[in-house]
């Protein structure tokens, strides 16, 4: 199975493996990175909390467990962002897509027409409009709304562990993840207020890489294959794919206790 990161929404901001929160709902879990959408939802006020998911590794020494972190986020600020982030989307989904050919005057037009022997240049073909995008952001704000709560909870332990095996490199991993979350939120905000002088910058942002923050749009996809990585289409998803069944199917308090009782 594929290391990944997992994104879940939850009533506090764990300070143990133990402090379970009375409400948690997955949301969604990416394999191998941590997607554009993850990082946005996360850029309110992350910071380092109890992961959730572990208490530990199994090749622990009793009594000596490894504390792994996991990050924490107010759900709201960055759902906001989020927000935004689509309303500024939806009208460069409207535009015609660029051909990359110049129009042909009429002119030109006519001597082709006239021309003997001159063929008259093949038109490639525009590329086409998203058509799952857009059903894709619609679908992200009501599964958001459908799963929201008090905190996020960004787990990315296995990534972590791909690299580093200590406790003070694991914790160096999840701050580095921090500042990229809150890079990305910086750079929503840095986005003009006006929606079509935004929409002219994420544009540009996307297609060219602009100084920071706007540089953490670089490489993004606004079309279908905007998660495409698998077959290569992009190395920068949106992460759009959102579910409430991830791998890990953290309890709640009442089903941590539950489980401890039975012990």
């Amino acid at each position: 199975m594929a290391n990944r990161s997992y994104l879940y929404s939850l009533g506090n901001r764990p300070v143990s493996y133990a402090d379970r929160p009375e409400t948690i709902s997955g949301l969604s879990e990416w394999p191998y990175d941590v997607p554009f959408m993850f990082r946005l939802l996360m850029s309110g006020d992350p910071q380092p909390c109890a992961s959730l998911v572990s208490d530990g590794f199994d090749s622990d020494e009793p009594g000596s467990k490894t504390r792994l972190h996991a990050i924490s986020s107010s759900f709201d600020p960055g759902f906001e962002r989020v927000r935004r982030f689509i309303d500024i989307v939806r009208p460069l989904l409207l535009e015609a897509p660029e051909t990359g050919r110049q129009p042909q005057s009429l002119l030109g037009r006519f001597k082709e027409l006239i021309s003997p022997g001159r063929k008259a240049a093949t038109l490639a073909a525009p590329p086409a409009a998203p058509v799952q995008l857009p059903v894709w952001l619609d679908e992200t704000i009501a599964f958001l709304e459908a799963h929201r709560d008090r905190y996020l909870l960004l787990e990315t332990v296995e990534l972590d562990t791909m690299s580093e095996e200590t406790e003070d490199a694991l914790l160096a991993c999840v701050e580095a993840e921090i500042a990229r979350c809150r890079h990305v939120g910086a750079a929503l905000d840095a986005l003009p207020a006006d929606i079509a002088e935004a929409g002219r910058q994420l544009k540009k942002a996307i297609a060219q890489k602009c100084p920071a923050p706007l540089d953490a749009f670089f490489g993004l996809r606004l079309d279908d294959d905007c998660d495409s990585t698998r077959n290569g289409a992009t190395k920068h998803p949106l992460g759009l794919q959102w579910s409430d069944v991830l791998y890990f199917d953290l309890w709640n308090r009442a089903e941590f206790e539950a489980h401890r009782d039975e012990r």
